[in-house]
């Protein structure tokens, strides 16, 4: 699968992925032919009072209408429509080649662009608030099994040491209860 991998004015990293529809629209056309007369510069002036460049968003609206787009045409104007406005660095990127999405809020890039990496300082929290998480719904659940196992209880300064004094994104995301559940990244 390929995206649109940026980075967000605040230093995070997003990546934008398209669906399978949006090319074929935009190769075609015809998406609103059943609209009435006006409805494209309707569209257009929708997206322009929603903060989307005018240009963007009269190129993206009569790709829509009209189609003749190839798919690379397709990718800039989805970059520059949904990407330009909320970032810098644009590269259109194999997902397969990004980290791990557990630590997804922590990922960053250098200055130049290029993969993204997990800053570990804004790991760690992350990890925290997951175990946390977890912990909570288990115990949750424990509540209301009569006969089932009594709730845990986390020793906090064995685990924020743990966070605190992982090497790598790897080692901090083993940093979990024994026996419990992950939750879905």
């Amino acid at each position: 699968m390929r995206g649109i991998l940026y980075t967000r004015h605040d230093g995070g990293v997003s990546v934008t992925y398209p669906t399978r529809e949006i090319f074929k629209v935009m190769q075609c056309g015809g998406f609103w032919n059943d609209k009435p007369s006006g409805y494209v510069q309707t569209q257009i002036e929708r997206q322009i009072s929603s903060g989307i460049n005018p240009d963007h968003a009269r190129r993206f609206a009569h790709a829509v209408a009209f189609g003749g787009c190839s798919e690379a045409e397709t990718w800039e104007i989805i970059r520059d429509r949904d990407c330009a406005r909320h970032g810098v660095l644009h590269e259109l990127i194999d997902t397969s080649e990004l980290p791990d999405r557990w630590f997804r809020d922590a990922w960053r890039r250098s200055s130049n662009g290029g993969p993204p990496s997990v800053d570990l300082e804004k790991a760690r929290p992350i990890q925290w608030r997951k175990l946390l998480d977890a912990v909570s719904q288990e115990n949750k659940r424990r509540e209301f099994d009569l006969f089932g196992p009594a709730p845990i209880r986390l020793h906090k300064a064995t685990y924020q040491t743990a966070i605190k004094n992982a090497r790598d994104d790897e080692e901090l995301r083993k940093i979990w209860v024994p026996g419990l559940s992950l939750l879905p990244s």
